[in-house]
């Protein structure tokens, strides 16, 4: 009887993964974690983040000049120095510039710049300066981003809001307990801080183009309800 027991107790063993195995092995798969952007409930009306129809001066393009922005509300921030994000849909041999404008809410001018494009298609960047204000929390800003061509003969603009907000007590914990870059930008989607959301996304997306799981995180940001960019989805950021 107890030889028998004995052989049993044997059998259970070998039959049984040891529970450090079993969470090593869980560890390599874990729960898939999804991005899911909660834009404001300010409901605005749009702002311009589309250039609309053709330019004199500017080639035709498939798509236009474009502000990649919420389509209703104001674009989120927490930073008092935020980077914009903008399509530029037109190539060309010659260098192009941009015209940068930063108005505060009584339509004064709080930054200037005049930026040098490669003339490569795709998403570019701007990242408001430590130089410049910084940005007032509660307060709403208008970022105009204005393409002039080659030839300095045609131009496209299009405009965007932006409002920064507090960092409260407990969306800074969660921020500073992200595991990963990835685990913090679904945070700040969630939260609907769309400015960081966007921007530590898109550097990831830079640094790692052919990464398929941020295309995937990509793909779902821009083509939330409320934000409807998935026409700009596919396009390089250079």
């Amino acid at each position: 009887m107890a030889l028998d027991l004995f052989l049993l107790w044997v059998l259970v063993s070998l039959a049984t993964p040891a529970l450090s195995e079993t969470s090593t092995e869980t560890s390599k798969h874990p729960q898939s974690l999804s991005l899911d952007y909660k834009p404001p409930t300010g409901g605005n009306p749009p702002s311009p983040r589309r250039d609309g129809g053709r330019r004199p001066g500017l080639p035709a393009v498939d798509k236009p000049l474009t502000a990649l922005v919420p389509e209703y509300d104001d674009a989120l921030t927490i930073s008092e120095h935020p980077t914009f994000w903008i399509y530029v849909p037109y190539s060309s041999e010659m260098q192009h510039t941009a015209e940068v404008i930063l108005w505060d809410e009584d339509e004064d001018i709080v930054y200037e710049t005049t930026l040098q494009l490669t003339g490569t298609p795709g998403i570019v960047s701007f990242h408001l300066p430590e130089t410049a204000p910084q940005l007032a929390i509660d307060n709403t800003y208008r970022c105009d981003f204005s393409f002039i061509g080659g030839d300095g003969i045609g131009s496209a603009t299009v405009w965007s809001h932006v409002m920064r907000v507090a960092l409260e007590d407990d969306l800074k914990i969660q921020i500073e307990k992200a595991a990963t870059p990835r685990e913090r930008i679904f945070i700040y989607a969630i939260n609907g801080v769309w400015h960081e959301a966007l921007t530590e996304l898109a550097e990831l997306r830079r640094n790692d183009p052919t990464n398929e799981e941020l295309f995937a995180d990509w793909e779902v940001l821009l083509s939330a309800p409320g934000v409807s960019l998935d026409d700009i989805v596919s396009e390089p950021i250079v």
